[in-house]
């Protein structure tokens, strides 16, 4: 069914109505009205770990939870190596009352020096002990540990975890050792993150082999008995659906860690599995895997909400024993099942919600915020406050960290891709603000730093502070280095900095293996639009071998890699490109980041290639034009009657009489300039926290007309087509008419298939969108945004009656 739209003869004439005066900040908007209570699990910590256990494999348990906090510690502070090669040592058994519990008092936030110092002795080690397994020690961090251990220190401030016995004397082989399951895990996790930074496929293998092992360790310490857990396979806990509460209260605290262990390996297995197999059955199975997966996390979400219950109810829990591990666990997994599920369009959440997955976004972000106890509408913390918040042992848990990092990615970097709802980039910066505090070097906190200042259009300052993260990255880890170089090309292709641009692409394209095809491609587009002759047959042989570089996973082609093949086949065919840095920033979206300044420049060369393109329109082009583009035309179902029928009834007139000679896509160029400037002037209508205006806002409009009258000549980009009609839902939100951009954006979801019947496959016959799963996630998006839209105008509705 064709979009709704008014029936007004000329839609032009009430472009500008109901805009608003002044445009909304889409940098700080209010936080969402949940549809169910959010549980607050960091109310039940009752664990004290201050006294000895008489459980041998508690008292382990206890000690590697310790170590491998501080481990972390090391690792998010920049102390990659050091955190590795100690972890490599394995676990240090203990025996009864070996276990000293106030070894690591006062450690988080301490100097990475003393830190590592500490970590150090209380694991019975020297530094020397660990070079052999780490060539990458930095030599000022070497001195600076060994200065500390002969300075003068204190016999009560020295760390120890066991006797002294517990030095070289009691170190074992790695292959002799029984292995921890948090050492597993820990050690499984640097694997992963080596395997993604790297790309390599012998190293995703060990990453998905080092997730085996840590489940195993893990399953060898879960209470089998009960049913859904242990020996019930995969498929079988996919039947059962969930497992109660009452399966974890019979068990001991080691045995529900090992429970939370098992579910997090499995998924994260799963997970790197996809990336490395390219059967699509093996995806069938990892699906199956998950969802075992989920009824583990689930059931001790549902164990948890008793003891709340209990709790609330007035009864003691110290019993259960359930500690900051345990809670900020529990909270990353069941959180991100709801997140991440909730972005799927909706025919895939509906089938997910069926067999039982959770899918509420909003609920799962305000979880996350329980677990670090962040409120986004708190005024400012006081100095105590915030003294009390950094001392608070909700810090210890292991997962903390990770917990404060999900909403930071999802405000910073998804939002930029994929519109969404109630972000707040300050609440984010408050949240990295605490972590950098607390890890002053670490690269990750510093990327989010820098990429809030990105999105911020701040690009100095982003530059500035990528610079400065990369120089903490240690050798061995030189890959994440990469992550910074990308943000840094995007910057200065948005500002046009052609030098900076060729050479981070040419840095990327040498040394990361993410997307041969991708880098590619950005240094063939970086050269080319430098301009330097001599280097036009480097470019024209490089870009030969852009789809060459194309990869798979889960047997699938990667969207933007589709999208650099074909615009590579473009060029060979064409010898040339139209403005192809403002078309590859639509893949990341960079329009968003532009400040004022940049965008009027975009727009400006953008013209410019308009007027270009406009002096090649044949006459009789030209002459169609007079004829009103009606609303309905803007649509496939035109092919049904109207101005673009005219394409069956006299297709081959049609078609003569558009040819441009020597300039085969000439009209895939035409709707592309078209279809940028609309975008540019769009962004600059509806700037945020600026004042509406509307002379670009009908250029926008007038830009989108354009496309859908020359979308039936489109050869290649169809994804012109597709992005022009959300771009023109997205101002008719802003209009206020809510049920047109509905229907368009359904419209849009009714197109998603494989052959996209309609106008671009009857012309050119191919009809293929490369960028369709970046419109689906936008529609779906922008979905969301009007039923928030209408329950925000319902409230207001309602609170003017109320007020009368």
């Amino acid at each position: 069914m064709a979009p709704s739209v008014q029936a007004e003869v000329d839609e032009g004439a009430n472009h500008t109505n109901g805009f608003p005066e002044f445009n909304a900040s889409r940098r700080r908007q209010p936080p969402p009205k949940l549809k169910k209570p959010v549980p607050h699990y960091r109310h039940l910590v009752r664990w004290n770990k201050y006294s000895i256990p008489e459980s041998i494999e508690e008292q382990q348990l206890n000690q590697d939870l310790l170590i491998c906090r501080q481990l972390l510690n090391l690792f998010f502070n920049a102390n990659m190596a050091e955190a590795e090669s100690i972890l490599a040592k394995g676990q240090i058994p203990v025996t009864e009352n070996q276990v000293d519990l106030h070894a690591f008092d006062g450690l988080q936030g301490t100097a990475s020096t003393n830190l590592l110092q500490k970590t150090l002795d209380a694991l019975g080690l020297t530094l020397e002990d660990i070079k052999d397994d780490s060539d990458d020690l930095p030599s000022e961090t070497s001195s600076s540990a060994a200065s500390s251990k002969d300075g003068k220190k204190s016999p009560s401030t020295t760390p120890s975890i066991a006797p002294s016995t517990h030095g070289k004397k009691n170190k074992v082989k790695k292959e002799k050792e029984v292995k921890s399951m948090y050492y597993g895990l820990g050690g499984a996790i640097i694997q992963g993150l080596r395997a993604l930074v790297t790309f390599d496929p012998e190293e995703i293998e060990k990453g998905v082999e080092a997730f085996e092992q840590a489940a195993k360790a893990a399953d060898k310490l879960r209470k089998g008995t009960i049913i859904g857990l242990g020996s019930v396979k995969a498929v079988g806990s996919f039947v059962v659906g969930t497992i109660g509460a009452g399966s974890f209260r019979g068990m001991n605290r080691v045995q529900k860690h090992a429970e939370l262990i098992y579910a997090e390996s499995t998924i994260l297995r799963s997970l790197l599995s996809v990336l490395y197999h390219v059967d699509v059955w093996m995806v069938f199975e990892e699906c199956i895997n998950l969802r075992h997966a989920f009824t583990i996390i689930q059931g001790l979400k549902s164990y948890m909400d008793s003891v709340e219950s209990e709790l609330r109810a007035g009864k003691n829990i110290d019993h259960h024993q359930i500690d900051e591990h345990l809670v900020s666990g529990v909270t990353l997994s069941y959180s991100l099942y709801n997140i991440i599920i909730s972005f799927m369009p909706d025919i895939i959440v509906k089938m997910l919600q069926f067999i039982g997955f959770p899918s509420d976004r909003d609920w799962g972000m305000a979880m996350l915020a329980a677990c670090g106890d962040w409120d986004p509408m708190a005024p400012p913390e006081t100095p105590a406050q915030h003294a009390e918040r950094l001392a608070s042992s909700a810090n210890d848990g292991i997962r903390r960290q990770f917990c404060d990092m999900v909403p930071i990615i999802f405000q910073v970097i998804v939002s930029s891709f994929i519109p969404m709802n109630h972000v707040d980039l300050n609440y984010a910066q408050m949240i990295n603000d605490y972590n950098l505090e607390l890890y002053p070097n670490s690269p990750i906190f510093l990327f989010f730093k820098g990429r809030h200042l990105q999105v911020t259009s701040k690009f100095d300052d982003a530059v500035s502070t990528y610079k400065s993260a990369q120089a903490k990255i240690q050798p061995r880890w030189h890959n994440i280095n990469h992550i910074f170089v990308f943000e840094e090309l995007m910057i200065a292709m948005t500002r046009s900095d052609h030098e900076t641009a060729c050479e981070n692409s040419r840095q990327l394209l040498k040394e990361s293996r993410w997307s041969k095809c991708c880098f590619r491609y950005l240094t063939v587009i970086t050269g080319y639009e430098r301009g330097v002759k001599s280097e036009r047959k480097k470019i024209d042989t490089l870009m030969g071998k852009v789809e060459s570089g194309m990869q798979t996973v889960a047997g699938m082609n990667l969207f933007f890699e589709t999208f650099c093949a074909r615009k590579s086949k473009r060029y060979l065919k064409e010898g040339h490109l139209l403005l192809p840095s403002y078309d590859f920033m639509l893949l990341w979206n960079t329009f968003d980041m532009m400040p004022l300044d940049v965008l009027g420049e975009a727009l400006a060369k953008i013209s410019t290639e308009v007027s270009r393109l406009q002096g090649l329109l044949p006459q009789k082009m030209k002459d169609r034009e007079n004829q009103p583009l009606a609303p309905k035309d803007q649509t496939m179902e035109a092919f049904s009657g109207g101005y673009l029928s005219s394409i069956f009834s006299n297709k081959n007139a049609l078609i003569k009489d558009s040819k441009v000679e020597g300039y085969e896509n000439f009209y895939d160029d035409y709707c592309l300039a078209f279809f940028l400037q609309g975008v540019v002037a769009y962004h600059l209508a509806f700037f945020p926290e600026a004042a509406f205006d509307r002379e670009k806002c009908e250029l926008a409009l007038k830009s989108f007309d354009t496309v859908f009258r020359y979308a039936p000549l489109i050869k290649d980009d169809t994804y012109t087509y597709y992005f022009t009609h959300y771009y023109k839902a997205k101002i008719w939100i802003h209009q206020g008419r809510l049920d047109d951009a509905q229907a368009r954006f359904k419209y849009l979801l009714g197109l998603s298939n494989t052959n996209l019947l309609g106008l671009p496959a009857l012309v050119g016959g191919k009809g293929k969108n490369s960028l369709e799963i970046m419109v689906l996630f936008k529609v779906h998006s922008g979905l969301l945004e009007i039923e928030t839209a209408r329950a925000a105008a319902s409230g207001y509705a309602s609170s003017i009656m109320s007020s009368k």
